[in-house]
């Protein structure tokens, strides 16, 4: 199964109310307005494609060092994500599938 099948998967159980927790109804509303929030901004139009070149950045590594984009690019190809928290089942779904990927990245 494609990560959008789960993704797509997912969506069609929150929206019957079929996932393991409940969110009351206010909670669903809150979420369909975010959604259609995001799309109405246009973020997703204006987001980097396949192959696009990411400016640099440095963050913070797992023990609170720098790590610089250029650093790792040095080392050979780089793959960001984006990670919410576990609380978030879609960056959950989307590391998942890094995870399964993660030999033909190598």
């Amino acid at each position: 199964m494609t990560l959008q099948d789960k993704l797509d998967a997912f969506k069609a159980a929150f929206e019957a109310d079929q996932l393991p927790f409940k969110l009351a109804a206010q909670d669903h509303a809150l979420m369909r307005e975010a959604i259609q929030a995001q799309i109405a901004s246009g973020v997703a139009e204006r987001a980097l494609k396949v192959g696009d070149a990411a400016p640099g950045f440095t963050l913070s590594d797992s023990e609170n060092r720098p790590c610089s984009s250029t650093a790792l690019l040095a080392k050979g190809p780089l793959v960001v994500s984006f990670y919410r928290g576990i609380w978030c089942p879609y960056c959950t779904l989307d590391l998942q599938a890094l995870q399964a990927a993660l030999p033909a990245i190598t």
